[in-house]
């Protein structure tokens, strides 16, 4: 190809430039300063792409070095919360765990990966699990009307795209209530997350179960200003976790799990939170029982019974303890039928 008609089609409108901007010099320098602000937002322009080029690199490279990590013990993923409230919410959520959610692992290793990108959805959550292969990804939001809002969502125990409900903990609206306490509260509910376990002491050997239980106590004697129901659940599985060791045979949790038991009792407000006044009345009613077991008193075994007749009581009024019994029902009747037609088998009856 012959770049001479090219050139001379480019000389042409050069020269006729020229001639244009002699004539009329302001047009130069209204020229001069339209092709300065263009090359201006080229290089903005520029800039950014080059930003997300490199952010959406980190981020594939965040995703590739968590699906490598050697599979043992917990892989979490801490998302950058953006600006402002939510940018603050999601450092102290992170931090907090780094810092103390060993205190609830018993032990068992733990990885927190940082990414450089933000969530802003269960949905976006769900997929950030399924694509890194991450056990738990922390976040942050900020709805109306809310001081910010720490996320935390996990895959399901034993691996598999299948995600748990993902909890949601209101933020204090002063940060300066931000305190290690609230801090800790936040490492539980993220271990609690990625190990629902933790909400059923019984599974537990007494001496794994003693140093979380402990730890619970002392953050909620320190009164920390968190989120309601994250320090009803701090309550509710402290008080269990004593009703536990004192069930294993440690005289020492017996008499603290009665005061436990009926403290939360008196707090409990059953119209409100019916499953923990349920909950507390039935650890009550158990405990008695066990302190009644090593040393008998009539007094004391009956107040066990009533404490549990109150919480079945109120258990039969539950919508879902009527859909079990009849579900149960169901069963027994089911059975009774078997046993009354001996002539089928026990799978259902072929000839």
């Amino acid at each position: 190809m012959d770049p001479a008609p090219i050139l001379d089609t480019f000389s042409t409108m050069k020269s006729r430039a020229v001639e244009l901007f002699d004539a009329a010099p302001e047009l130069a320098v209204v020229a001069v300063a339209v092709l300065l602000i263009g090359a201006l937002l080229g290089l903005v322009l520029l800039a950014r792409l080059a930003v997300r080029l490199v952010l959406a690199t980190r981020r594939a490279g965040v995703i590739a070095h968590v699906r490598t990590m050697p599979d043992v013990g917990a892989r979490i993923i801490a998302a950058d919360g953006g600006v402002g409230r939510r940018r603050a919410v999601a450092r102290f959520l992170a931090s907090g765990a780094e810092g103390h959610l060993k205190d609830f692992m018993f032990g068992g290793p733990f990885r927190i990966a940082t990414y450089p990108g933000q969530i802003r959805s269960e949905q976006e959550a769900a997929a950030l699990l399924e694509r890194s292969e991450a056990d738990v990804v922390l976040w942050a939001e900020k709805p109306r009307g809310t001081s910010g809002v720490a996320r935390i969502a996990s895959r399901a125990p034993g691996g598999g795209a299948q995600t748990l409900p993902s909890a949601a903990i209101a933020m204090p609206r002063k940060q300066s209530t931000w305190t290690e306490a609230v801090a800790r509260a936040l490492a539980y509910a993220v271990a609690k997350q990625y190990r629902p376990a933790l909400g059923r002491p019984q599974d537990f050997r007494a001496e794994r179960l003693k140093p979380v239980v402990e730890t619970l106590l002392e953050i909620l004697a320190e009164g920390p200003e968190a989120d309601p129901h994250l320090i009803g659940e701090l309550e509710d599985d402290a008080v269990s976790g004593a009703l536990q060791l004192a069930i294993s045979g440690d005289p020492d949790w017996i008499d603290r799990a009665i005061d436990l038991s009926r403290t939360l009792v008196a707090r409990a407000n059953r119209s409100v939170a019916p499953e923990r006044w349920i909950l507390a009345k039935i650890n009550l009613g158990r405990s008695l029982r066990v302190k009644a077991e090593r040393q008998f008193d009539p007094v004391m075994v009956r107040e066990s019974i009533s404490h549990l007749q109150e919480a079945l009581e109120a258990l039969r009024s539950e919508p879902r303890f009527r859909l079990a019994e009849s579900a149960a029902q169901a069963i027994a009747d089911g059975q009774r039928l078997l046993g009354a037609r001996r002539k089928f088998s026990i799978t259902g009856g072929g000839i």
